[in-house]
């Protein structure tokens, strides 16, 4: 048997052309066909809630119709939302003038805009419980390893507000270089998403409380001290002077300025170095110079420690010079 052989006509390429055109025109016709079919709507709503800086139609807006058309609706810029925790009215007319500007806006598009819109702005708080929790933690941890207790009083904040919702973060920066305690300020820096949005001002009264050297019995002036005169206790520093002394090893062997009672914090001030010279002691006069070196003897006419100048009588001439004192026993003279 013969096989059959099927016969395929070939259609022009113009006339292919003409007929691919016509088919995405009358597609194109259906499309706006169809758009023109669904009912737009777009009802205002009297008050709304808004989260971020600029207010756009979507935000105070239901919108029915074609899902490309609600996108390119809701996306209309109204302007900028309150600050947070804040108001503003905005007046109907305008928004419904602002819709109709828009050329694209469908002519059976249905709108209900009531009088006027209240767009309230949304925000978060920072409570000061937490602000002092942070406070306290920035001072422990600037603390730590000395080993030292502490204790915050009268703490304030100055700045606090409302702040735009968003991730928030705080940084705690000190003002100042001066010592942990007593009276101390922060700044805390206030970010939301990354961006500062405030600074404010952590403040308040740091009681520490650390070991000091104090006096375990009654001692008089000019008394040489001993370890066995003194101890350690834990004294409030933030109430005493600078100068308090914390080690023992500093006080040891100096000589007290003033009588003490028994368990005084002992201050820098009260305590000095015992004097090498005595007044009357004889000493060695040096003169130096470059080229020449002389030596006599002389009575000190007043008591000093190393480094310290005091007035010499030179026996050999009788007269008093200004020396200062280098050993026990030594004094030099420039000249």
């Amino acid at each position: 048997m013969q096989n059959a052989k099927c016969k395929i006509a070939r259609w022009p390429a113009s006339l292919i052309v003409i007929l691919a055109t016509v088919i995405t025109i009358s597609a194109g016709l259906g499309f706006c066909e169809a758009w023109a079919d669904v009912r737009t709507c777009i009802k205002i709503k009297g008050e709304a809630w808004i989260k971020g800086e600029k207010v756009y139609l979507k935000d105070i807006a239901s919108i029915e119709g074609p899902t490309r058309l609600k996108e390119r609706l809701g996306a209309i810029y109204l302007g900028y939302s309150p600050q947070p925790g804040r108001y503003k009215t905005i007046r109907g007319t305008w928004i419904e003038s602002k819709i109709r500007s828009k050329r694209w806006l469908p002519v059976n598009t249905a709108l209900h805009v009531p009088e006027s819109v209240r767009v309230n702005r949304t925000w978060q708080s920072i409570q000061e419980k937490d602000l002092q929790e942070l406070y306290n933690n920035y001072i422990a941890k600037q603390l730590k390893g000395r080993e030292a207790n502490f204790r915050v009083s009268r703490f304030k904040v100055v700045g606090n507000g409302q702040f735009p919702e968003g991730k928030m973060s705080i940084e705690l920066v000190r003002q100042g270089d001066g010592r942990l305690l007593g009276y101390v300020s922060l700044t805390a820096i206030v970010r939301v998403d990354g961006k500062i949005e405030q600074r404010m001002v952590l403040s308040g009264w740091v009681d520490r409380f650390e070991d000091v050297v104090c006096t375990s019995r009654s001692l008089r002036r000019n008394s040489i001290i001993t370890e066995e005169d003194l101890c350690m206790k834990q004294r409030n520093i933030s109430r005493l002077p600078f100068n308090v002394l914390t080690s023992m090893e500093a006080v040891v062997g100096k000589r007290l300025k003033q009588s003490l009672k028994t368990d005084t914090a002992l201050l820098a001030n009260m305590v000095e170095d015992p004097p090498l010279i005595k007044r009357g002691d004889k000493v060695i006069i040096m003169g130096e110079s470059p080229t020449l070196l002389v030596t006599t003897l002389g009575i000190a006419q007043a008591k000093g420690g190393i480094g310290d100048q005091i007035r010499v009588k030179n026996c050999m001439s009788q007269k008093q010079i200004i020396a200062r004192i280098i050993n026990a026993s030594t004094v030099r003279v420039e000249f």
